[in-house]
């Protein structure tokens, strides 16, 4: 860690980080899972991206458990853009299906959130399809959360909120470590989100490339 700071460090250009001295200015907030293979590098060209995001983690991408921080970026920091970003192979998605009860007590009650979204799903296969879509159905399930939450930004048309999942299994094969995006300000059918003004100023072949195609059941 100390080794990699160093060079962190030394690589930095001169005066980097002058204008951050006494305040910060991201542009997205980003609710993900703590997960360590969920890579916010992932959707960002800058290898240092400082004081452009505000991030918050925590396991399975869930609103409720850390709604305050989020609230801070929306409300406070008043990043025009919110995105809930779900992975493939969620670890937390698929402990929140199984028998958990003899997991420690906070860990428990973070998986408790998750319940809602993920049950039916079955525990007993690693069927990746049967996994996606109970990472999918996190993402909508989280994103309903947030547009009720927020929808007084989202009306006057100073918050978007979606919805997308980082595919570093390319089970949508859309090509390894791409972010798929499932949902607009609480909208979810694609060929609904895709017309919106939000989508005006985007090519339409890189909005057909981050689309997931056919849809997992929800």
């Amino acid at each position: 860690m100390l080794e990699d700071n160093k060079s962190f460090s030394e690589e930095l250009p001169p005066g980097q980080l002058d204008s951050i001295q006494y305040e910060q200015n991201p542009y997205i907030t980003v609710l993900t899972c703590c997960d360590s293979r969920v890579r916010i590098r992932a959707f960002l060209a800058d290898p240092h991206p400082t004081d452009n995001v505000f991030v918050i983690r925590n396991v399975g991408n869930q609103l409720a458990v850390t709604s305050g921080s989020v609230d801070y970026g929306v409300r406070h920091l008043k990043t025009p853009l919110l995105l809930i970003l779900g992975h493939t192979r969620c670890g937390a998605i698929k402990a929140a299906s199984t028998d958990y009860r003899k997991l420690s007590l906070h860990l428990v009650q973070e998986l408790n959130g998750l319940h809602i979204p993920v049950r039916g799903m079955d525990p007993g296969t690693d069927d990746d399809v049967q996994w996606l879509q109970a990472v999918e159905r996190n993402v909508h399930y989280q994103m309903d959360l947030a547009v009720q939450r927020y929808a007084p930004e989202i009306a006057e048309g100073t918050l978007a909120v979606i919805g997308c999942v980082y595919d570093f299994a390319n089970l949508y094969k859309k090509g390894i470590g791409k972010t798929v995006l499932l949902n607009v300000n609480g909208e979810s059918n694609s060929d609904v989100f895709t017309k919106s003004d939000l989508m005006d100023d985007l090519p339409a072949d890189l909005v057909d490339s981050v689309l997931p195609g056919s849809p997992v059941p929800q």
